[in-house]
């Protein structure tokens, strides 16, 4: 039991990053998109492009964290061969989607390497076993 409450801190700096890199992410992106989002024909799902944009962003944190970031090219691909339709089509979406692409992408990546790195300086709680 000692060494599991050891590794809260770590597990908190965790959760932080996953929260910081997904929902706060999907404020920022939403922020930085707004402005153009009224030009553009909405005949999608409603909320779906939040919900794909968490769990693209989730998707990448767990891929960095777990020492394989080259996935997220493979996440890109999908995502491209995906909206290829639809981004084709129409210049307006295609310019939207490709901005909030990127700068999700970019706000997941940033973040999640910043967890990676900042982890191992995370110190241990230091509270001491107490042996009868």
């Amino acid at each position: 039991m000692p060494d599991l409450v050891a590794h809260i801190p770590t597990a908190l700096a965790f959760i932080a990053g996953l929260l910081l890199a997904t929902f706060a992410g999907g404020h920022v992106v939403a922020r930085l998109v707004a402005r153009w989002s009224d030009e553009l024909e909405n005949d999608g799902l409603k909320n779906a492009g939040r919900l794909i944009g968490l769990l693209e962003r989730a998707i990448i944190f767990m891929l960095v964290l777990a020492g394989q970031p080259a996935g997220i090219g493979f996440l890109i691909a999908a995502k491209s061969i995906l909206r290829f339709e639809t981004t084709s089509n129409d210049q307006k979406t295609s310019e939207y989607v490709i901005v909030g692409t990127l700068a999700s992408f970019g706000w997941a990546m940033a973040v999640s390497f910043t967890t990676e790195a900042l982890l191992p300086l995370v110190p241990p709680l230091g509270i001491p076993t107490i042996t009868p």
